[in-house]
């Protein structure tokens, strides 16, 4: 019988090491914020080129940190939060 794709994954995280977890949590975790990037500047109405204008960063790098991709430092996240009248904030899980 076949595996689905979900059982598939739930097997391959179980085999995972302690660092392996602490690493896909980070992961999703990047993700996550990626996404949450995204869907606010969408909400504001800017491509990632305009986002790319005001913040003075590379429409290259805007989408490279939109999938994913990038480890964008804390001056570029605040510049790019200040251009979508946004803040960082560290909350309890």
């Amino acid at each position: 019988m076949a595996r689905s794709y979900q059982q598939a994954s739930e097997e391959r995280r179980a085999r995972l090491t302690p660092t392996g977890r602490r690493q896909a949590k980070v992961f999703a975790g990047a993700y996550d914020m990626a996404v949450a990037l995204m869907e606010l500047r969408e909400r504001r109405g800017l491509t990632q080129a305009e986002l790319a204008s005001a913040t003075g960063i590379n429409q290259s790098e805007i989408s490279r940190i939109e999938s994913g991709s990038a480890n964008p430092t804390a001056k570029t996240l605040l510049r790019i939060t200040e251009a979508l009248d946004a803040r960082v904030a560290f909350v309890d899980r």
